[in-house]
This record gives structure tokens, C-alpha cells and sequence, in this order.
């Protein structure tokens, strides 16, 4: 789950600091201001955003309320907790003990505290204190796994694939790549163009955070007036012994206004190209589905694409073998591309909660692609 830890800094930074790393021990994604790095928009926009991404909100309650902005008259604690609200995700809220609050805090925490449509909260005496307490709560939560239906969809989706969207469709390539489109399925608004360039930097940032990219690595981080994207490219001079497993390091990330995604990675090589299974395709989509959701636009469904392109080197089998076998069959050729095309929708939540169930579905639909031979065109039209 992502988890958006939201307070005042200002007597409250130990707790603030300490939580990150126990969130993440216990298997779900932290979300705080400290993390967002600069970005070419307000921090109280990128604040907002974060709640509006995130499952669980955990708000700290300290002596202090907050500076209150000129335009809303409520400090920027109070905004969060307010969109959280709205959004209806699970609020856990704590209080530290013994602390004397200013005029405007004892106001928010009163109001918190309304018998009738307040909040219960724990106390908590010292940083270690709340992270017992906070990783009580989320173990605690219980969230009933929304039904995982596909349904038709009302309209044709639109996919831009990988290979026809500049500079991404790299021609270049030696290994095949898989990837994973998700698009909402109802028209909403678009994005500022004036946002394309912090969201491209954002994506960046989460790509490296989820080990998608490196620390290290040198990524390309651009806009245009439609799409953000980040890319790492391809090594055309990498090289190796003759069967060596190669590992191209070609992946890449990419957002439009509309809110439709795209994530891919090159697979792993060797001298006869790449294997595919069900259950690596699987474990590689689900990866690949949970690093890309998050900036997808909060809508009630969504269509799902994937894709293995280009054919020329890739053979089912198990991928285990790649750089241990000294035989096998050639794969496809002719530059085609095994496509699962969106041919229906799925819940937004399906995401999360049957992301396993999501991703299976996926793997078939491309392998089932892969044995028939596609019939799209070839990198030259």
C-alpha cells in the first residue's frame, strides 16, 4: 500500500524521519514531502497529489497546526486530511502525548475529535512508540478484495504502441521487449501541458525509488506537448561471450495527458534470443503494473494491453535457460509483435487488490499471441 504520513514538521521531524524505513520493512510504500525532491510545481500541489495517489493516510498530530494558506484559511495539514477524506481511504490518526498545542492545533484536534463525526486516535510518547502503533494499524486494516470482473467496453480504446510513438520505438534494439499498457476508459480531463515536465521528472523519481532504474543510471528525462516520458536506453555496442545472458538495459516509462500509461523493459538475451513462460511473464507484468498505477488518474476503470515486440528472438521455454542452453529453436520473424490488445475493463482497484489475478490474465493473452503468430505489421509498415 502506499502510505501518505501527513503533519507539520516542526516538533514532530524524529517521527517523521523514523517512519519511512519501518513502512517500508513492512512491506508497503512510504509517501512524505521530504521524498519529493524538486519539481517544477508547488509543494502544496505535489502534497495534494500525494494524498490523491495514496491507500492509507496517517496523519501525526504535534503541538503545532500549521501556517494557514491565504486561499482556503486552513493550514496544509488540514488540506491533506480534508482530501483524504474526500477520497474515503483509511485515516489513522496519532497523537503525541504531553505536548502543549498552539490555539489553532487544539481547534483541528477538538474538531477531529467530534464525537459525532470525528476520529479515534492513538497516543504515542517517542518515535519508536509510533512506529509500533502505526505498523499495528496497517496490519489491522482489512480490505476486502474487490471482485476482479472484466467488462465490456463501451467504447474502443485507442493504443499508442511502443514502436509508433518517437523517440521510445527504438529500431535498434537486439532484445525484445514486453510491454504493459493501462489507459482509463472514460473521457475526463486533461492534463496541463505546464505539467508534462514535473511529471516526467516524477516519474524518474519513482522509477529509481522502485528499482525499475538505477541509482546510477543515466536516464533521458523529456516532454512534448501530449506525453511525459523517462527512458533508459539501449547499449547498441554492449557485448559479450558467444551464449552469454545479456541484460539490455532499454526500459522506459511514459504518461500522456489523458492519463494513459506505458512501462517496458527489455528481456534478457542470449545468443538465441529470449525466453518467455507464463509465470515469468506473470511476475514481470505484475512488476511492471505496480510501478506504472500510481500515476494513473483517479477513475473508476481502466483497459489493460500488453505486448511482446519484436518476435524475431523470442521462443517460448523457460527463461531460466537464457544463457545456459547450446541449442534451440528460432523464434518468430519478420519484426512482428505479440499483442494482447485491450478488449475490455477492469476496476481501478484490481490494481492492488487482484493485481496477481490482473497480471495472469495478461501473460495468457500474450502467450496466446505468441503461439498464433501475430498478425501486426512489421517495423517498417
Amino acid at each position: 500500500m502506499r502510505v501518505f504520513i501527513s503533519s507539520v514538521r516542526r516538533g514532530l521531524a524524529a517521527e517523521r524521519d523514523y517512519l519511512p524505513d519501518l513502512i517500508r520493512a513492512i512491506g508497503h510504500e512510504p509517501s512524505r514531502f521530504e521524498d519529493f525532491g524538486a519539481r517544477n510545481a508547488t509543494s502544496r500541489g505535489a502534497c495534494l497529489e500525494g494524498v490523491n495517489q495514496a491507500e492509507v493516510y496517517v496523519l501525526l498530530l504535534g503541538p503545532h497546526y500549521g501556517d494557514e494558506m491565504e486561499d482556503s484559511g486552513v493550514s496544509a495539514t488540514a488540506e491533506e486530511f480534508n482530501v483524504a477524506q474526500q477520497r474515503g481511504i483509511p485515516i489513522l490518526v496519532f497523537k503525541k502525548a504531553d505536548v502543549d498545542h498552539d490555539p489553532a492545533q487544539e481547534d483541528f484536534i477538538r474538531r477531529l475529535g467530534d464525537y459525532q463525526q470525528g476520529r479515534f486516535w492513538v497516543e504515542f510518547a517517542d518515535e519508536k512508540a509510533l512506529g509500533i502503533a502505526v505498523a499495528t494499524a496497517l496490519q489491522n486494516l482489512n480490505f476486502p478484495p474487490a471482485p476482479l470482473m472484466y467488462l465490456p467496453l463501451a467504447q474502443p480504446v485507442q493504443i499508442v504502441w511502443r514502436r509508433d510513438r518517437d523517440p521510445l520505438g527504438d529500431r535498434s534494439l537486439y532484445a525484445p521487449v514486453l510491454e504493459v499498457h493501462a489507459l482509463p476508459t472514460a473521457t475526463g480531463s486533461l492534463r496541463p501541458v505546464s505539467q508534462l515536465a514535473d511529471l516526467a521528472q516524477r516519474l524518474a523519481v519513482r522509477g529509481r525509488e522502485m528499482g525499475f532504474f538505477g541509482q546510477a543510471d543515466a536516464l533521458t528525462i523529456e516532454h512534448d506537448s501530449t506525453t511525459a516520458w523517462v527512458l533508459r536506453r539501449n547499449d547498441p555496442h554492449s557485448s559479450g561471450r558467444f551464449n552469454d545472458r545479456q541484460t539490455d538495459p532499454y526500459a522506459g516509462l511514459a504518461v500522456g495527458r489523458d492519463g494513459a500509461a506505458m512501462i517496458f523493459q527489455a528481456l534478457p538475451t542470449d545468443a538465441m534470443g529470449a525466453l518467455v513462460d507464463q509465470a515469468d511473464l506473470e511476475q514481470r507484468i505484475s512488476v511492471l503494473l505496480r510501478i506504472v498505477a500510481p500515476h494513473l488518474p483517479a477513475t473508476e476503470h481502466v483497459a489493460l494491453a500488453a505486448a511482446l515486440d519484436p518476435l524475431d528472438r523470442v521462443s517460448e521455454g523457460d527463461p531460466g535457460l537464457v544463457g545456459n542452453r547450446t541449442s534451440g529453436r528460432a523464434g518468430h520473424s519478420g519484426g512482428k509483435a505479440a499483442r494482447a490488445e485491450p478488449v475490455d475493463q477492469v476496476a481501478r482497484p484490481s490494481l492492488t487488490e487482484g493485481l496477481p489475478a490482473v497480471a495472469e490474465e495478461l501473460a495468457v493473452r500474450v502467450l496466446q499471441a505468441l503461439r498464433a503468430g501475430s498478425t501486426s505489421r512489421g517495423p517498417w509498415g
